[in-house]
């Protein structure tokens, strides 16, 4: 038997994950569509509404590798935990560096310009697999980091890198996406002060233990619930405002690093924790949600694998003239063709532990 899996946080996985998906499906005409256009507007809701999905899967990592039940052995955690990411990366990287030559057509399968070009491609992270290498640089410092949080004033620690993470990063990241007077001034003067450890998302894996641990006072908590929701609306109609002024398409008000982002993001893992932690389950549905949660590493893999194939085949944000109904559509599609795929991959040993 496996470790018994905690059911509102692979719920949040699995929401998380569908929430990436429906990110990428409405962002496949947001630079080509004009952005006057009720389409366009759209796709800009479906894109500020999925920002808690990086975050949120981050935040679980938090709460997960530092929970103060786990104890940390440095070989174990580069053999079982870094190095089955790493292979995932190297996989991945490499099928999809084949399969963007190979849908060009341009070089032949074997040649020497076919692995130049390969290499090309494997040296920079698809658009989706950034994520892979930034869990493994969060992973070497996790050992560092779960010492501090569970020392005897981890708490007082925790709040100490959160302010620092509030103040340097999101606060320093949102002031600067405005369209202020000397604004590259007031960037270099923002960032004179970078404490590196809480500047990243680290920042994000500190507040995922944090609120897994502590939560927040109920006051508190009513606030981010608030807030959450308000910013990120905000987020969305500024992006509005600022992509007609410019007449190009600007997502920079609602990035990971805004305010936006970080109280949409809190606001969704607390109601997921006390919220939807709270409802009994029965026994079968905790198997299939546990099941759904298992799969969203592989299907966030393969997810664009199947994206690509659906748009060439007319099946994205645009093949109906309703992309209210298009997006959740395509997200569907996406969905059932990666989890298939990954259910059956999950049948083949080798691949079940190093590739997804």
């Amino acid at each position: 038997m496996g470790k018994k899996r905690i059911i509102w946080i692979e719920l949040l996985r699995v929401a998380a994950c569908i929430a990436v998906i429906m990110l990428h499906a409405a962002s496949q005409h947001f630079r080509d569509t004009p952005i006057d256009t009720f389409t366009w507007k759209v796709s800009n809701f479906y894109h500020g509404f999925t920002r808690f999905a990086v975050p949120c899967f981050i935040m679980i990592s938090g709460a997960l590798y530092l929970d103060k039940k786990r104890t940390w052995n440095l070989k174990k955690l580069w053999l079982r935990n870094i190095l089955p990411v790493a292979a995932a990366y190297v996989f991945w990287q490499l099928f999809y560096g084949v399969y963007r030559i190979m849908i060009t057509g341009s070089v032949p399968v074997g040649s020497a310009r076919f692995f130049k070009k390969l290499l090309v491609y494997f040296s920079d992270a698809y658009f989706h697999l950034w994520y892979l290498p930034m869990l493994i640089g969060l992973m070497i410092l996790t050992p560092l980091i779960w010492e501090i949080v569970n020392s005897p004033r981890g708490k007082q620690w925790e709040e100490y890198m959160i302010l620092l993470f509030l103040i340097f990063k999101i606060t320093v990241y949102t002031v600067t996406v405005f369209p202020l007077p000397w604004l590259e001034h007031i960037k270099t003067l923002l960032n004179t002060v970078q404490p590196s450890l809480v500047t990243d998302f680290a920042g994000y894996f500190i507040l995922g233990h944090y609120l897994y641990e502590y939560g927040l006072p109920g006051k508190a908590e009513r606030a981010v619930y608030i807030l959450g929701p308000v910013t990120i609306l905000l987020g969305i109609v500024l992006c509005q405002w600022r992509s007609l002024e410019l007449d190009q398409p600007v997502q920079a008000f609602y990035d990971n690093y805004t305010l936006a982002a970080f109280c949409w993001s809190s606001a969704v893992f607390l109601f997921f924790k006390n919220v939807l932690g709270k409802i009994r389950w029965s026994e079968r549905q905790e198997k299939t949600i546990c099941y759904l949660g298992s799969c969203t590493f592989g299907v966030y893999l393969i997810h664009a694998f199947f994206r690509d194939i659906l748009h060439r085949l007319g099946i994205d944000s645009m093949m109906i003239q309703n992309t209210v109904i298009a997006v959740p559509l395509t997200v569907l599609a996406i969905f059932a063709l990666s989890l298939a795929a990954v259910s059956v991959m999950k049948h083949i040993p080798v691949i079940k532990k190093w590739i997804i």
